[in-house]
């Protein structure tokens, strides 16, 4: 028992020491945002001799188009998910549940989907040709590079979920469409979570698709305006620190409030009952 509590105790100190190596430049960020021009020059994680928050973040928020960009970044990121929710979950029911040639086919093709590139030129000119605008464009682009994964994720989880509750509703008459969405979706909770949070991450923090689809500033996301901030404001390091430190805040608020369903919708379906 002692031996255990030693273990546990050098490993949760390794951990302790690794988290640094993360924590360090997130505090920098965060710190450098606080300081003047020359003293966020110097990029190092002291403490600011006097604090600018206020002007640094509203002179960033009024030149930096952050509102426009954070409007944007809310309504690709929410369609965008919301979709690949529903889509996935749906697809990898079917998959799941029904074992024939075609349905199996679909799931490999879904598995390949993870390792294969995606090309950016010749979807830009597809869209480009079908005349989708720019921010449909980007959605649509978005959802279809992140629906292997979410596939695969959502079907790792119907793994542990009953046939029998789906026969319980076929009994009771209900179709495909109302078992799915009133008896098997809300049991899809933990996986739907997680699902949310790593796409919303995946897709806020987009920026090889967004910078092709959303080419102007106009219609830029809100990581995106780091970009063209800095390319505007590159000396100015307090003001693009600040821009860091507000396009990364919703991400991390939201990883914050539901971080602990994470490893639950990760982990549900890899033992079978």
């Amino acid at each position: 028992m002692t031996k255990r509590k030693t273990e546990n105790g050098i490993l949760s100190g390794v951990l302790w020491i690794i988290s640094l190596f993360i924590l360090i430049p997130v505090f920098m960020v965060v710190i450098n945002s606080f300081k003047s021009r020359t003293e966020a020059a110097e990029m190092d994680i002291s403490l600011p001799s006097e604090y600018h928050i206020v002007e640094n973040y509203s002179q960033m928020m009024q030149e930096g188009g952050i509102l426009r960009g954070l409007m944007t970044s809310c309504i690709v990121t929410t369609i965008s998910v919301v979709a690949l929710i529903l889509i996935c979950s749906a697809m990898a029911y079917v998959f799941q549940r029904r074992n024939t040639k075609m349905a199996n086919r679909l799931s490999t093709l879904m598995v390949a989907g993870l390792v294969l590139p995606v090309q950016i030129i010749p979807t830009y000119f597809v869209c480009n040709t079908l005349h989708l605008g720019h921010m449909a464009s980007a959605i649509l682009v978005l959802i279809v590079i992140n629906i292997p994964f979410t596939v695969f994720l959502y079907t790792g989880y119907l793994k542990s979920i009953p046939r029998e509750i789906d026969e319980a509703a076929w009994i009771d008459g209900a179709s495909g469409i109302q078992t799915f969405f009133q008896v098997i979706f809300p049991l899809l909770k933990p996986v739907s979570i997680t699902a949310l949070i790593i796409n919303f991450m995946a897709v806020w923090n987009d920026f090889s698709v967004s910078i092709y689809f959303l080419n102007s500033a106009e219609n830029y996301t809100l990581p995106l305006t780091v970009y063209n901030f800095f390319g505007n404001h590159g000396s100015d390091w307090q003001l693009v620190f600040a821009n860091v430190a507000f396009a990364s805040l919703p991400v991390v608020i939201l990883y914050l409030l539901l971080q602990r369903h994470i490893i639950a919708g990760m982990t549900a379906g890899s033992v079978k009952g």
